[in-house]
């Protein structure tokens, strides 16, 4: 890993984050929430079929909105918000070098567009069904179902799960990844002292199992490198994969559709992490691991963000 990983630091100026904004957002308020009970669990949701247009599916079935989601619907509405100043402004350069990264680089594609207010309306349209659509209907409610989040309860766990029991049924554990051309884990596991229990091929992790998923070294993580691993009560074993500015899960499920911001383990993450009262998240098991392997938010975002209400 990066020399800066050594010093817990980080500069978000000579680095941006690849992480857009509101999933930072959106992980701060599921960590604001607090434990998500059983009984607020959807069982009978059919995401493909969900809209802003349909009856919202808690008021449907009688069931109590996790508060995280609030304040995430919330979130999602106030960006799109936020962002309309940038679209007024599409071919300012010194206007854009304020927005998002992600979308200050679609803005940039709409100035080089054969018809550029029409890329824009597109654009902006395109966007609008993220934050009123896809996220919270097809993204976030299609994960607080017993079918999605209820599978890491586990059988014998208690109706309202918070860090402690959560990290009972999962564990977080450092461990060290290996290349498919390093050494056996037990032979690296050797030479540099460590119990070969927490040292594992890359090959052998659950993300190596899917072509959705995603792999630590096409994140551009040279192994062997020291990482965060979920170990999941499903019998998953993924990674948290350090990305720009916070930890992205190698799920297939999180990188088969790229417009999610959220996958289950993430969402487990953020309860753990928010009953810590703390950005990174905590090693339950194994090695310790460099703050950079466990910083679930980025730190620009939790120190400005404001209490939702």
């Amino acid at each position: 890993m990066s020399g800066t990983d050594a010093l817990h630091d980080y500069d978000v100026e000579t680095d941006p984050p690849a992480i857009e904004p509101v999933e930072h957002r959106i992980r701060l308020d599921f960590m604001a929430g607090g434990p998500i009970r059983r009984d607020q669990l959807l069982e009978k949701y059919n995401s493909w079929k969900g809209s802003p247009e349909n009856t919202d599916p808690w008021k449907q079935s009688g069931k109590a909105k996790p508060v995280g989601l609030k304040y995430a619907e919330e979130t999602c509405s106030r960006t799109f918000n936020e962002e309309e100043r940038y679209y007024d402004f599409f071919e300012d350069d010194r206007a854009l070098s304020e927005a998002p990264a992600f979308l200050a680089h679609r803005l940039r594609q709409c100035q080089s567009a054969t018809d550029p207010e029409g890329a824009l309306h597109s654009e902006r349209e395109r966007r609008e069904n993220w934050y009123r659509k896809l996220i919270p209907w097809l993204n976030l409610y299609q994960v607080l179902k017993e079918s999605s989040y209820g599978t890491l309860f586990g059988s014998g766990a208690g109706p309202q799960l918070n860090a402690e029991a959560l990290t009972r049924q999962n564990t977080l554990v450092g461990m060290v990844v290996l290349g498919d051309d390093d050494q056996t884990p037990s032979k690296y596991a050797r030479s540099h002292g460590l119990p070969a229990k927490y040292v594992i091929r890359e090959a052998d992790l659950s993300c190596s199992e899917s072509s959705a998923a995603a792999r630590p070294s096409e994140f551009g993580i040279e192994l062997p490198a020291p990482l965060l691993v979920g170990k999941y009560t499903t019998g998953g074993r993924y990674p948290f994969i350090p990305w720009s500015d916070g930890l992205v899960c190698s799920c297939p499920y999180k990188h088969d559709q790229p417009w999610r911001v959220l996958c289950k383990h993430e969402l487990l993450a953020a309860v753990v992490a928010g009953d810590q009262d703390s950005i990174f998240l905590p090693v339950t098991k194994g090695l310790d691991v460099p703050h950079r392997a466990r910083r679930f938010v980025s730190p620009r975002f939790s120190s400005s963000r404001q209490e939702t209400s």
